[in-house]
């Protein structure tokens, strides 16, 4: 039997365009599902694994992480999931044994292997996806906005959520709005937040207030200390999400929370950073990471999409053709939310 081929954009070297070619169609295991790619998600760790900054992931590489598709063909021991059935993936595939995937933080297992990270992902017309891995979703949820699911929006509902424990009330700051952002800003105020959200264009601002952000500020024409100040009435934020990921942004992060609150690191380009010590130990502010989410954050985020409560935003559909050029888009500053591509 002659080796069946898929289209696939692999990665053959960092900081070179990726390449669109025939590659073998990979065929699941026992306990693995070949699903047929509808969407795939463009996301900023896309650039860093082409710039060769996730030391993890090896060439040649097919990337892709947001995955949405359908069930193709399912292994001998897949008993769940049948032909036919709309899913989306959960990016980790955990050991599931370790004390990590015990108490529940999968995202935070030692044996992490990613989907498009450090195996081969979803920008390709095929990919195989454990079945552990891969969640239903209603038939009725466009694959556009499912594709977001898994990452854009459970991502900033663990940050939110789980690591940031807004409530009620709670002054927000979510510090650069994209792709994530414009899914946090939605998601502080299913929790009851008042929702501050920054960024250098005022596009980017008119579509956070769409979807709710009480405050928008251009940090390229005020100063966003002062604004806070001045918004807050010198209470400053209670949890502040910097999606930006720059040493001078985490700065300014903990400039603009109060005393007592939480700087949430969530985007990440710099390696270091530098803080004020005693700023943070006098007024007990907390710094605290985030690694994407676990298997109960997608769980609740695709309940919460089906609902209606959380409505992905997606700012552009392109063919998996124009890869490179949704890339350069993204890495310009001129894409205004996540970009989906279609195989």
């Amino acid at each position: 039997m002659s080796e069946k081929l898929m289209t696939a954009a692999v990665l053959k070297k960092f900081n070179g365009d990726l390449v669109l070619e025939k590659v073998a169609m990979p065929v699941p295991g026992d306990f693995e599902v070949l699903v047929k790619v509808a969407a795939s998600g463009l996301c900023g760790s896309d650039l860093h694994i082409q710039e060769g900054k996730i030391k993890t992931v090896t060439l040649p590489h097919i990337p892709g992480h947001e995955l949405a598709g359908v069930v193709y063909e399912t292994g001998k021991k897949v008993q769940r999931l049948k032909k036919g059935d709309h899913v989306v993936a959960a990016i980790d595939i955990s050991c599931g044994t370790c004390r990590f995937c015990r108490t529940g933080k999968t995202n935070l297992c030692r044996k992490l292997k990613r989907i498009g990270f450090e195996i081969n992902g979803s920008h390709a017309e095929y990919t195989v996806v454990p079945e552990d891995n891969l969640f239903i979703v209603d038939k009725s949820l466009p694959f556009e906005k499912a594709a977001l699911i898994p990452d854009a929006v459970s991502c900033m509902y663990h940050a939110i959520k789980s690591q940031g424990n807004v409530r009620a009330g709670d002054k927000v700051c979510i510090m650069g709005i994209g792709g994530l952002g414009i899914q946090g800003v939605q998601i502080a105020k299913y929790f009851g937040a008042e929702v501050f959200c920054t960024s250098r264009q005022d596009e980017k601002l008119e579509i956070a207030k769409g979807f709710g952000a009480d405050h928008c500020i251009n940090t390229k024409k005020k100063d966003l200390l002062e604004q806070i100040s001045l918004l807050t009435n010198g209470d400053m934020c209670d949890v502040v999400f910097d999606n930006i990921g720059i040493s001078s942004s985490i700065k300014l992060s903990l400039d603009i929370v109060r005393p007592g609150g939480k700087v949430v690191v969530v985007g990440y380009i710099d390696q270091e950073f530098t803080a004020n010590y005693q700023d943070i130990m006098l007024n007990e502010k907390e710094i605290i990471g985030i690694r994407a989410s676990n298997r109960q954050d997608l769980a609740e985020s695709i309940r919460l999409v089906e609902k209606g409560i959380i409505d992905p935003y997606v700012f552009s559909i392109v063919p998996l053709s124009q890869i490179n050029e949704a890339l350069t888009r993204l890495k310009d500053g001129k894409s205004l939310g996540r970009t989906v591509l279609i195989p």
